[in-house]
């Protein structure tokens, strides 16, 4: 058995911490003492005095600083890159490339390159003209029919016919098949000139965006600013002017105004160009530009096709004009026409049983009449 101071003496060194064991044990203390950091020359058998300069790596040397846009322009290289405006995919920027090149190499003004480009854009798709112009010369040639058919549907109309309606339109489709006229064909070129105009306008809207170098000083007369607007509306105003001028030549649409409906017809002779004004104010002049080149080329194209040695070269029959004793009327006088005729019509079956219906589910939700 362990003495009572032994004892004592084990109870406090069992009751004292370890951390505090360690600190006053005294060989510890001295192991501590004689113990020596560790230093790189140890771990790596190198020592920072060894080192020279001969042993280290030369320093890499620095990019050259690039070129800025004016330099890149100064040497005819690209900038679309450098302003996002290139995108192998979308069509537009390859219309900006051409913009590009032929400022650039040419030494054109930016508004006679806009023109210049329309116009050469124009001249290679000088099909889409062309079939527009066989449409508008084959459904000349059945212009009295297919008033007839016109005329024939409005009546049955007005007389709330649907059946006969139906039937008339049936002829009229077995008509159209045996003369090889198909619509399909008028959508084609409208969507064709529409793939055009949306190409070029984007191309220059977005060029006009990021204010590219030269368009803010680029113009003539009083549109110098191609990345503003116009302030005397002349250019939104001719635009809208030869827009109305190319829809009643039908060179865009594969139709002429006087074969149109009337509602279409008053619309794209008095709404269009309304609209187009009012769009086209708030457009830079340098979307005004390409639009009343567009619309130049276009009745260029019109008064060409007027030729009968043009019209035979391109293989297009001729157009037939209406008679003289018919008379075309005012598209708004018929358009308001036809909406009286339409308030006259009487109500059919179906539309009383469903106006009766309609009053019947008013009256029972309605109050009780006291």
């Amino acid at each position: 058995m362990l003495s009572v101071p032994m004892r004592t003496a084990a109870f406090r060194m069992a009751s004292t911490p370890l951390r505090l064991r360690l600190v006053h044990s005294p060989s510890i203390i001295a192991t501590c003492q004689q113990q020596r950091n560790i230093s790189s020359q140890d771990v790596f058998k190198f020592s920072e005095s060894a080192a020279t300069a001969s042993d280290l790596p030369p320093l890499p040397t620095p990019p050259a600083p690039g070129l800025t846009l004016d330099e890149l322009m100064a040497s005819g290289e690209s900038v679309l890159e450098e302003l996002g405006l290139w995108s192998w995919w979308k069509p537009s920027s390859y219309f900006r490339w051409g913009l590009e090149s032929m400022h650039v190499h040419l030494d054109l003004p930016w508004w006679v390159t806009i023109v210049a480009a329309t116009l050469t854009l124009r001249a290679l798709l000088i099909g889409v003209p062309v079939m527009s112009q066989k449409l508008v010369a084959k459904q000349s040639m059945y212009r009295k029919e297919m008033n007839e058919f016109r005329d024939r549907i409005d009546e049955a109309r007005k007389e709330n016919n649907q059946l006969l309606q139906q039937q008339i339109l049936l002829e009229q489709r077995d008509f159209l098949k045996s003369k090889d006229i198909r619509l399909g064909r008028q959508f084609l070129v409208m969507a064709a000139n529409g793939a055009v105009f949306a190409t070029q306008f984007f191309a220059i809207k977005k060029m006009v965006a990021v204010n590219y170098p030269g368009l803010s000083t680029g113009g003539a007369l009083w549109f110098t600013d191609l990345t503003a607007t116009d302030p005397y509306y002349a250019l939104p105003f001719i635009s809208a002017a030869t827009m109305a001028l190319v829809t009643k030549v039908g060179i865009e649409m594969g139709t002429s105004a006087d074969q149109m409906p009337p509602i279409m017809r008053a619309f794209m002779s008095y709404g269009l160009p309304v609209v187009i004004f009012g769009v086209s104010s708030q457009f830079a002049t340098g979307l005004c530009v390409y639009w009343t080149a567009s619309n130049a080329v276009s009745l260029i194209y019109a008064a060409a096709f007027k030729v009968d040695a043009i019209r035979k070269i391109f293989g297009i029959p001729p157009v037939i004009p209406p008679p003289k004793s018919a008379v075309q009327k005012n598209a708004i006088s018929q358009v308001l026409k036809s909406y009286k005729d339409n308030k006259s019509i009487p109500p059919s079956m179906a539309d009383l049983r469903q106006r009766d219906a309609t009053s019947f589910k008013k009256a029972g939700r309605g109050k009780p009449i006291t």
